[in-house]
């Protein structure tokens, strides 16, 4: 007859976590010693300790005042288990004081769903560490997986899912988790996976930490990942890791990524020079750059601000507004003559005013200054450049759209054939595709159709733009509310139309390569469509999975990328005395420890009054810890 199964669930959690039992011996490992862990099966695992002069390096002492702690709280009456850890009360480990452990395990039990000071239960806090065994485990000794924690009302499926514990989320479903249990704030286990981007400026103790992701082609090497062939699903661009990139910028051969610091990374084919290293294997096209390298010629101290990398260029504009370009000069799209090509940067020094954002296609360029004016060059033999003609074929020299002159334009978008701009009170202006002056594009929201009429809103409540995007054959706007609306690139009477299908999930960023179209909702989702689909036909967006959380997205010719962000709060005890700094450091780097049990030493605290402000700060910080996803504490989230 197996003996009790024991039922304390902190004991099971810590001898796990601190990795006292690293393996099932050959032994014991029957499958009805693995469905639930017996009192024989602790007794063995210990004695097998002793016999083998572990203890020291096991740290057994320390698991001697834990058991001895417990079961002494067990076996007191309430009023009296707040004096339990007093330096009186504790019991000081000694040798030959496991016999006498193992022999209070066997005789007392435990309730599995009991709690510790902060409301949570073992199958929280196992949740909470990812630790799949000692789930699995607590789930089959009867542990409750709806029980809500005291704190935010948070069951252990929220945790695993705010977390992206995802393999631990799949055990406590298949156990009879709910998805609708709401917490404090009504929200379910599905409203935290899918809950808002926590964005931050790195001020203070807060930092943004990021990860680039690329999706799709790697015929030349603009991945960043070293896959030359099609990756069907995004993959992380590890030399990126720890370079807190802000922007990104995709093309049909090369790559550019900035990070906060203004560094301008590439990658790709760089034949032509459209990366910027000086390298002549890598400009003569002999070569190729596999993984993201920082482009140091040209640029100088000088930190980037904005980018855009178009098929045969890329164009960066600094801090202080000055615009550099390198690659193919074929079409006179870099800004300057005399030369073919460019290797690496070189300033525009024709554009006088300061530069705040720019936009880069094939053959042409276009940049908004400070202003609110927008400069052109390349080709225009579409009409591109927006100069009322296009009888010039190419322009070397950046000229401002005279035809929006009194106008103020903060943002610019380009494609092969057409140029958008926008406006700073939201008003959307285009011009190419044989349109060689900018046209005004009505943004309006169709509320319903009667017959053949469609109602719009009044003209004063014309909907703000705050974003537009262009592709090949089709361009995008973004509103302030969330909405968004597209059009056919080509077409002369610039009908625009709502997009609908997106789960009802506001959008916050959009980007458009030559046929596909990206865009990411507040949620941190992004959806993807075709957008060389016939006129008449909507976009049919589908979600693209692997990535969680992202902020920003540029798609290109056959591949794309994305940036995902997660806040990382700092974390400064805010009590008075170094003393008791030191302790509570002390104490949250053993987390393991003095999470799941109240374990102070008697020469740790020297009175009971020290050790209540302690716990009082200790629980203030875990609010914050259980809340927001710290990366030295816990599993990245997918």
């Amino acid at each position: 007859m197996m003996a009790q199964t024991v039922k304390n669930g902190y004991l099971l959690f810590y001898l796990f976590e601190v990795k006292w039992i690293r393996k099932v011996p050959s032994g014991l490992a029957n499958q009805h010693y693995l469905k639930t862990l017996s009192l024989s099966f602790l007794i063995t695992y210990l004695q097998l300790a002793v016999r083998n002069s572990m203890w020291q390096k096991l740290r057994v002492q320390k698991l001697d005042v834990h058991i001895h702690s417990w079961m002494e709280e067990l076996n007191l009456p309430p009023y009296q288990k707040q004096n339990l850890h007093t330096p009186r009360r504790c019991i000081p480990s000694r040798k030959g004081s496991v016999d006498s452990t193992l022999a209070l395990l066997k005789k007392n039990g435990g309730n599995i769903n009991t709690r510790n000071s902060f409301g949570l239960t073992p199958l929280h806090i196992a949740t909470w560490r990812n630790h799949i065994p000692i789930v699995r485990r607590l789930l089959a000794a009867g542990a409750d997986p709806n029980a809500r924690d005291g704190e935010s009302g948070w069951s252990s499926l929220h945790r695993a899912l705010h977390f992206g514990h995802l393999a631990v989320a799949c055990v406590l479903l298949q156990s009879g988790a709910s998805v609708t249990l709401e917490d404090l704030k009504s929200r379910t286990p599905i409203d935290l996976l899918s809950g808002p981007v926590m964005q931050a400026v790195g001020k203070g103790n807060h930092s943004v930490a990021t990860e680039v992701f690329s999706w799709g082609s790697g015929v030349n090497y603009q991945l960043g990942t070293g896959n030359a062939h099609i990756q069907k699903l995004p993959c992380k661009v590890d030399t990126l890791h720890g370079s807190f990139i802000k922007l990104v910028s995709a093309a049909k051969f090369h790559s550019v990524a900035v990070s906060a610091c203004g560094e301008v990374y590439t990658w790709g084919f760089g034949r032509g020079g459209r990366l910027g290293h000086p390298d002549f294997d890598i400009h003569s096209g002999q070569a190729a750059v596999i993984t993201p390298r920082q482009v140091t010629s040209g640029l100088g101290a000088r930190r980037v601000k904005a980018v855009a990398a178009a098929k045969h260029h890329t164009v960066v504009a600094t801090e202080g507004g000055e615009v550099f370009t390198w690659g193919s000069n074929r079409e006179g799209q870099l800004g300057y003559t005399s030369v073919d090509t460019q290797p690496t940067p070189r300033r525009v020094s024709s554009l006088k005013s300061r530069i705040v954002a720019v936009a880069a296609a094939n053959k042409h360029t276009a940049v908004v200054s400070e202003a609110g004016e927008v400069y052109t060059w390349g080709c225009n033999k579409e009409g591109q450049l927006g100069y009322g003609t296009s009888n010039s074929a190419s322009n070397y020299i950046p000229r401002v759209v005279e035809y929006l002159k009194g106008k103020v334009l903060t943002g610019v978008a380009a494609a092969k054939y057409h140029t958008i701009v926008l406006g700073s009170d939201g008003e959307v202006f285009t011009w190419g595709h044989r349109l060689v002056t900018p046209r005004r594009v009505v943004i309006a929201r169709n509320i319903r159709k009667i017959g053949n009429t469609t109602l719009k809103f009044h003209r004063k409540e014309r909907l703000n733009v705050v974003a537009v995007a262009a592709g090949m054959t089709h361009s995008m706007a973004l509103t302030d509310d969330g909405a968004l609306f597209f059009w056919v690139s080509s077409d002369p009477d610039l009908r625009c139309r709502q997009l609908y299908s997106l789960c009802g999930g506001n959008v916050v960023s959009i980007s458009a390569g030559k046929y596909w179209t990206g865009a990411i909702t507040v949620t941190g989702d992004i959806y993807m469509w075709d957008g060389k689909k016939g006129k008449g036909e909507p976009p049919a967006p589908t979600r693209l999975h692997g990535v969680k959380k992202a902020t920003s997205v540029s798609v290109g010719e056959t591949h794309l990328l994305i940036v995902t962000s997660l806040y990382h709060p700092g974390f400064v005890p805010s009590i008075g005395g170094s003393t008791h700094k030191l302790k509570v450091q002390e104490e949250l780097d053993e987390l393991h420890e003095g999470f799941a049990f109240k374990d102070l030493e008697s020469m740790e605290v020297s009175s009971t009054v020290e050790k209540v402000e302690i716990r009082n700060c200790c629980s203030t910080k875990f609010k914050k810890l259980f809340r927001e996803q710290d990366s030295s504490k816990f599993e990245k989230l997918l």
